[in-house]
């Protein structure tokens, strides 16, 4: 039986260096710290049984190890944060009993009362959004505390307070926990985006930061630091679809329900190129995500009004245009 701080000693066809891409395959048993190793199928566990798992695949021949666990305690409720790669690899980390089912269910409840969901927007380095066939999602912006402080909520009708006084208090919720466990303050965190993919839509590989060096995309000039992607339904093993992928890590994560996916975009400052990922298309039910993107510094209506005025002196004035008719 294979140890997860030894080598395993075992005799398989796949091995071959041809086959070995397909051969191993990272696995994480929930609850349990170890690492697991998949072997033409076979999923080979320490000796303690053989509880339910999860897999987390990896398309490449990397040494599989024993994965580096810290906990905490958040809001009262015990937190497992778990690495996913190595540590010469991109720091990925599954964060595992940070939000219940219920309580995401009510974030996409929300959403659908107000009729929040509309197709995903794609940002270009000009900061323009537009739909494209790199991304047929629907996406969800939910409101940002700084824009919708809670002391603002006496200024609305009162047919529209109850709405948006919920939605920020499930917002507020979310953000508190979410900075906790990812260390930073709450001001660093932009508004969340609930995400549905519907069966076959998808999200091609792509970066969550700004284009460098103009940052057009940005509210305020930031970069983003931090990406945590909530999982907010479950896609089954058998859907074959519906991962997170990391193409150049080798990676995909199967969504589970109140999990978490959380990753740096920077290195030294400026994207780093690892952090490329995909949303596969689930190819049989729905998949629900919400993205929790950092800023790697705090935001304030100020700068953001500041950068807004830079963005438009920065836009090239409008040329005359002559008119075809003589006067």
């Amino acid at each position: 039986m294979w140890r997860p701080n030894r080598p395993a000693m075992v005799s398989c066809p796949c091995l071959a260096h041809a086959h070995l891409p397909q051969a191993l395959s990272r696995v994480v048993v929930p609850g349990r710290p170890a690492l697991g190793l998949q072997i033409c199928g076979l999923l080979l566990l320490p000796a303690a049984g053989w509880p339910r798992h999860r897999r987390f695949g990896s398309e490449r021949g990397a040494r599989i190890r024993a994965a580096a666990t810290r906990e905490a305690v958040i809001d009262g409720s015990e937190v497992v944060i778990r690495r996913l790669t190595q540590e010469h690899e991109l720091d990925v980390e599954l964060i595992q009993g940070l939000f219940q089912p219920l309580e995401l269910e009510e974030l996409v409840a929300l959403c659908d009362a107000r009729q929040g969901f509309q197709a995903s927007k794609q940002t270009l380095p000009s900061g323009e959004f537009i739909t494209d066939e790199r991304r047929t999602s629907s996406s969800c912006p939910m409101l940002w505390p700084l824009m919708m402080p809670p002391e603002g909520l006496s200024q609305l009708p009162p047919a529209a307070r109850g709405g948006v006084e919920a939605e920020l208090q499930a917002v507020l919720r979310v953000q508190r926990r979410c900075a906790e466990v990812i260390g930073v303050e709450e001001g660093r965190i932009e508004p969340l985006q609930l995400v549905r993919y519907l069966p076959d839509q998808y999200y091609r590989p792509h970066m969550d930061t700004h284009e460098e060096p103009h940052r057009m995309s940005s509210y305020a000039g930031e970069q983003r630091s931090h990406t945590m992607l909530v999982f907010l339904s479950d896609v089954p093993e058998d859907d074959g679809g519906g991962h997170l992928h990391f193409p150049k890590l080798g990676l995909k994560v199967l969504p589970q329900a109140g999990e978490a996916v959380l990753w740096q975009n920077l290195r030294d400052g400026q994207p780093d190129p690892r952090a490329l990922h995909e949303g596969v298309a689930p190819t049989s039910c729905q998949k629900l995500v919400m993205n929790v993107w950092v800023a790697d510094r705090p935001f304030s209506i100020a700068a953001i009004a500041a950068w807004g005025r830079r963005q438009k002196e920065m836009q090239p004035e409008p040329q005359p245009t002559t008119s075809q008719f003589l006067d």
